[in-house]
């Protein structure tokens, strides 16, 4: 997992910020989170807190892979808990900076909860700002695959 994916799936910093901390790092060398608090968009509070959680993320990701493959077997997969189990797991794709896996199955839970339990209830707002946070997320991810 890249640093300036979590930081932005965090939301402590914008994809901007990490464009212009990756260019600082292609120019000066170093890590990452140093240019970040260097530019002083990031504290190294922030930045040990987030390291940190990168090693809770990752037994978050399997337990949350695991309930949805438990609720899509028991119910359907077409069924309101696993819509939200879906969700859940997308969640956790993002938090563990994959962005582009987690946009699709934000988007899939997106539609299953505005077919299963209607546009106007709230877990459908929750999968709606889950997807713009993924779309979000993913122009972070792109920025740091662009060659130097």
């Amino acid at each position: 997992m890249r640093l300036g994916e979590l930081l932005v799936g965090q939301g402590l910093v914008t994809p901007e910020e990490v464009e212009a901390g990756l260019k600082r790092q292609r120019e000066q060398g170093g890590r990452l989170g140093n240019h970040l608090v260097a530019m002083g968009v990031l504290t190294v509070d922030k930045l040990l807190t987030a390291l940190r959680g990168q090693q809770e993320v990752g037994a978050t990701l399997e337990m949350c892979a695991r309930t949805f493959q438990r609720w899509q077997g028991m119910h359907g997969p077409n069924h309101p808990n696993t819509h939200r189990a879906r969700y859940s797991y997308a969640r956790a794709l993002l938090a563990a900076g994959h962005a582009v896996e987690a946009v699709k199955h934000a988007e899939a839970a997106l539609a299953g909860h505005r077919e299963t339990v209607g546009e106007h209830h709230a877990w459908t707002d929750a999968a709606l700002q889950l997807v713009a946070d993924t779309r979000y997320a993913m122009t972070a991810t792109q920025g740091e695959h662009q060659p130097a």
